[in-house]
């Protein structure tokens, strides 16, 4: 559980300590709201958004799992899936974006950025986990503590490099 609690950090963290502050909580993300347009429309606009404005590539689409099945399941006007046919895996890409579904997105929030240019994710140590029975009285009775964390940095370089897509 470690690694969704570091995900649920990546996103949504307040950065008040211990938490970092998340990608969803650094000032100067840049915002497209969804309004009127059809999901794939709005995060276009973001892509955009990321390569005018933040002078940047988008690389990657963060979307909530709900998010992302409204959009593998849309459907044209004959009723043909537009994202592939149901029996098979499908793309799990966007505009040519790889889409990775995290359930500590905010639901009806997407995450478009240039992820591999402009955030750093620097772990200092690995998952530590140790095991007690030396708490209160958990030696008499049998019972043993477990505690696990980790050491980890997320930096921003660029937050125009980033922009939500909001109202999905």
């Amino acid at each position: 559980m470690i690694r969704q609690r570091l995900d649920l950090q990546l996103l949504t963290g307040n950065g008040t300590s211990p938490n970092l502050r998340g990608l969803l909580n650094i000032s100067g993300i840049q915002t497209q709201a969804k309004s009127t347009d059809p999901t794939p429309d709005a995060i276009y606009k973001a892509i955009v958004k990321v390569e005018t404005t933040g002078q940047a590539i988008a690389n990657g689409v963060v979307m909530n799992p709900a998010d992302w099945q409204n959009v593998r399941l849309l459907r044209t006007a004959d009723g043909i899936y537009i994202w592939g046919n149901p029996a098979d895996a499908g793309p799990e890409r966007i505009w040519g974006l790889q889409v990775v579904r995290a359930q500590a997105e905010t639901a009806g929030t997407a995450l478009v950025g240039d992820f591999a240019n402009f955030s750093e994710l620097a772990i200092r140590r690995g998952v530590d986990v140790q095991v007690s029975n030396s708490h209160s009285t958990f030696f008499v009775e049998g019972k043993q503590a477990i505690r696990a964390d980790l050491r980890a940095a997320l930096v921003c370089y660029r937050p125009t490099a980033f922009c939500t897509v909001t109202g999905l």
